[in-house]
């Protein structure tokens, strides 16, 4: 235990965080809009349907490619799937006004049409955390876009979300007052406010490192989880403020009455077959918010549960082994 709680401390003294590298699966930018990029990962021999991927807009999409080994689009690639991956980027003080509609109905689109047109084919697509919401919303109000869909950790009941549901309530949440007094949402806020979900979690994670030190590859995640967990962004102001209201306080995705873009927000219009894969210890999206897609889907909803947390998820073999078993159904 001395010996353990020694070689902690002399890994933690070098800031282990600052040297480890994370997204290192080569790709190329093929589109750009605003602070948002398009990232294509080539296969070297192209055998499956190309994945369109729809990242959350509150984290960096590195977690889907942290490390060698531990990287879903690396898992994708090397089975020989074109992957076309969204990343929204960092957005500053001049996108405060930019609402949902920009992000879904522009921003989404787009990518997706540049993916469609670089690959020249019909296009499978997926989704992680909220930005798997934002792509259910897209394919609702564009039904014929692609073959079928897969959404992970994605909340769609968010009346379902456990403590997060709890705390974004209208009569203890100022969402108006946050906004417009701080613009963006901060990352710092948010990533402060996640922490309190699980707050012994900021103390277990040194207690799991110092038990796990000697373990083959384990400081290396552990710095790379460290890195990617400390950098999020800014939440732009109006899509942030329609996003609790419509989601969290309305729960519109269940109940209706969302009005996005002078167009209704109707999921039972997306008719194309669905795969909800959540994770059972989630604490952000708990199984019951992410199957709450199988009550609104207008096509066919199928529910997978891995082991997983929402975030520790992503850099597990199961994962992208659930999605290749998906895209090779």
């Amino acid at each position: 235990m001395i010996n353990q709680a020694a070689q902690t401390a002399r890994f933690l003294a070098n800031a282990p965080e600052r040297q480890i590298r994370i997204g290192q699966t080569p790709h190329t930018v093929i589109h750009r809009q605003g602070t948002g990029a398009l990232r294509y990962f080539a296969p070297k021999q192209a055998k499956y349907t190309p994945l369109f991927i729809s990242m959350p807009l509150i984290n960096t999409w590195t977690i889907w490619d942290l490390l060698p080994q531990r990287s879903v689009v690396e898992a994708l690639c090397h089975n020989g799937v074109p992957v076309y991956l969204l990343d929204w980027g960092r957005p500053g003080p001049e996108d405060v006004e930019r609402g949902l509609v920009e992000h879904i109905d522009d921003w989404l689109g787009r990518a997706f049409s540049r993916a469609q047109r670089h690959c020249g084919t019909e296009m499978d697509v997926a989704g992680y955390c909220v930005g798997g919401t934002f792509l259910a919303i897209w394919l609702a109000r564009n039904p014929d876009a692609a073959r079928r869909a897969a959404f992970v950790c994605s909340p769609f009941d968010f009346h379902a979300s456990g403590r997060l549901a709890t705390w974004a309530n209208p009569e203890t949440f100022p969402v108006d007052s946050i906004v417009d007094g701080l613009g963006n949402f901060p990352a710092s806020l948010m990533r402060t406010s996640f922490a309190w979900l699980r707050p012994m979690g900021q103390l277990s994670k040194y207690k799991t490192l110092m038990d796990r030190i000697d373990r083959p590859g384990f400081t290396e995640l552990w710095a790379a989880m460290e890195k990617w967990s400390a950098d999020n962004v800014d939440f732009p102001g109006e899509a942030y403020r329609e996003y609790v209201k419509r989601c969290y306080f309305d729960n519109a995705l269940i109940k209706g009455g969302w009005i996005l873009g002078n167009r209704e927000v109707d999921l039972a219009a997306a008719t194309i077959p669905a795969l909800a894969i959540a994770a059972d210890s989630d604490h952000i999206c708990p199984p019951e918010a992410a199957f709450g897609l199988d009550a609104v889907w207008g096509g066919e909803v199928t529910k997978q549960t891995l082991r997983g947390g929402h975030v520790g998820i992503s850099v597990t073999p199961a994962l992208p082994d659930a999605l290749m078993e998906w895209i090779r159904s």
